[in-house]
């Protein structure tokens, strides 16, 4: 027998919160373990380790659900809305009634990382827990918040200054002003969790007692803490991910060592499989492809008329089905409020979609992601149309699934920032990304007077331009050369890397390409070097639309460009596709 995943919906109807709960094959422990994660960037790049966990206390006999905070994720709300920290601590409430009433154990456990794990610990203040299991927990908010202002200063978005307001956006979300002054009131250690046995699980880098250690063991708290190593690994971007099994293991037998027998069956299921909000309805979609049962969220209007196209969103990256910054939840709800039914889904071995061997999974660029696109064309009854969409390797796989899937109904592919349209195994997923960030952020800074200042002062880092002009100086000549060594070629079948030979096949086929890329995105370089003639010919016929968006990253980590992005899409495909 295999573990039990289901979706769900839980909390109020009317702002409903999503998870996961994993149940045991066969009997379950009287323990259910409710995971709370952490927030941000580091929600999304933990996603593959919380899911490992609670597949692996499922494995145990010990039910587990894992769910997204209010306005974050799959949940309804957005991370601007007032008193986050307040909603996001209601939400472990709801959740531990959900995981309660669904597996009646009489027993319960908490583990939180970071800072989910300062938001458990508060919420054992009031609810009586009989394990806490704290992973690298945020002690004090104001380190917190300092943290989250150098990445705002420091990441890809750094160039947007920090507004009079405060609000900062680290890593693509948005934290206000009034959330920090939320945080700045977290002191951890005056805290006392109504826990019998607590786990502390901290950074091996960080040596030293943890301050939560001796004032919680004064209190009568058994407390025990086991430093660990795994934890950059665990919040690395996800297609660098790599799961702390050690540490995953370990926290799973702390848990199961506490855990009551005899075993007991677990009772039927009933759950909530649908959501509304805001005149948007939100549904589960699962069907089967590739050896895998793939997972995917349907968002539509509850409202209008299903006449306009299906939209399909397969994944960015390994970043699960919520997207990078969130941004496929809000693209999604954008596009449905507008009329546009959208499926945001995980391709096998990504978020959701779980592949039986772990070592095949995380994979960016599926090979078999054509096929998948599809069985979710299958799966929707899709007989109209369909507009397949994606960021980055979404990018390439609606690009391929376009130039494919003959007999399919696809109208158009909207292809963001694609970084490449050939991709082989093998190819660098970091190194040119993170060059072209730093390309980014230079022409940027060529607009600023005072980035000049600095670089008269002589307090700008000269290695790193020249360091990064020489890199986009042998790129773009490489590519070039590559394209007029092409022309002396005689070929008899042609190339599948001749991109303009396969635009023009998409286009002949009756379908339309837009794309949108962030200001010197590399994508667009590698578009005009090898298929700039075909690409302008067919702009002017209007078959293939083309926007730039300044001041985004590859990502679109700053709310400013990622609300112009989504305006400038959902118009789009409204006018493109209108009544």
């Amino acid at each position: 027998m295999t573990i039990q995943r289901t979706p769900l919906y839980f909390g109020p109807e009317e702002r409903s919160l999503f998870g996961w709960l994993h149940s045991p094959p066969g009997s379950r422990r009287d323990l259910a373990v409710v995971l709370c994660p952490p927030v941000g960037h580091e929600y999304i790049n933990s996603h593959r380790t919380l899911r490992h966990l609670a597949d692996r206390l499922a494995a145990a006999g010990i039910p587990a659900l894992r769910f997204d905070y209010d306005g974050t994720g799959d949940s309804c709300g957005d991370d601007e809305d007032p008193d986050r920290l307040a909603a996001w601590r209601n939400s472990i409430d709801a959740a531990i009634r959900t995981v309660r009433a669904l597996t009646v154990c009489t027993r319960l456990g908490l583990v939180g990382v970071r800072l989910g794990a300062a938001l458990a610990a508060e919420v054992a203040t009031e609810t009586e827990v009989d394990s806490l299991v704290l992973w690298a927990p945020v002690i004090r908010g104001r380190a917190f918040n300092r943290e989250l202002k150098a990445l705002h200063l420091t990441g890809g978005n750094r160039v947007v200054a920090i507004p009079e307001s405060g609000q900062l956006e680290p890593a693509g979300f948005v934290v206000t002003a009034e959330t920090q002054r939320d945080l700045a009131e977290l002191v951890l250690e005056q805290q006392r969790p109504k826990a019998r046995r607590v786990l502390i699980v901290t950074r091996d880098d960080l040596p030293g007692e943890s301050p939560l250690v001796e004032p919680w063991r004064a209190a009568g708290i058994e407390v025990e803490q086991r430093p660990r190593p795994g934890y950059a690994e665990m919040f690395a971007p996800p297609h660098n991910t790599v799961v702390p099994s050690a540490v995953v293991d370990e926290i799973v037998d702390w848990l199961a060592a506490d855990a009551r027998e005899p075993s007991v069956a677990m009772p039927a299921i009933e759950v909530r499989t649908e959501q509304r909000s805001a005149g948007v309805r939100e549904s589960f979609l699962a069907f089967e492809a590739a050896g895998c049962r793939v997972f995917g969220i349907v968002t539509e209007n509850t409202t209008a008329a299903r006449d306009r196209p299906l939209i399909l969103l397969p994944n960015a990256g390994a970043t699960h089905h919520a997207g990078p910054n969130r941004l496929y939840v809000q693209l999604a709800r954008s596009l449905a409020t507008a009329g546009f039914p959208v499926v945001r889904f995980d391709l096998p071995g990504l978020g959701d979609s779980i592949l039986p061997d772990p070592a095949a999974e995380n994979d960016s660029y599926l090979p078999a992601a054509t096929a998948v696109i599809g069985a979710a064309i299958d799966a929707m009854s899709a007989s109209a149309q369909v507009v397949l969409m994606g960021l980055c390797s979404g990018a390439h796989a609606s690009f391929h699934a376009a130039l494919d899937l003959d007999g399919a109904p696809i109208a158009e592919s909207v292809l963001i920032n694609p970084l490449t349209f050939y991709y082989k195994p093998g190819m660098p997923l970091d190194s040119p990304a993170s060059a072209y960030r730093e390309w980014q952020w230079y022409m940027r800074s060529v607009r600023r007077l005072d980035r000049w200042g600095k670089l008269l002062r002589g307090e700008a880092r000269l290695h790193a331009i020249a360091r990064a002009i020489v890199f986009r100086l042998r790129d773009k000549f490489a590519r070039q050369a590559a394209a007029f060594a092409s022309t002396f070629t005689t070929r008899a079948v042609p190339s599948r890397e001749e991109l303009d030979i396969d635009l023009r096949r998409i286009v002949r086929a009756g379908r339309k390409l837009t794309f949108v890329f962030s200001r010197f995105a590399p994508g667009y370089d590698l578009l005009m070097d090898r298929a700039g003639p075909v690409v302008q010919r067919y702009r002017k016929r209007g078959t293939i639309r083309l926007w730039h968006i300044d001041g985004a990253t590859h990502t679109f980590e700053a709310k400013q460009a990622r609300d112009q992005m989504i305006a400038i899409l959902t118009e789009h495909l409204k006018e493109r596709y209108s009544r």
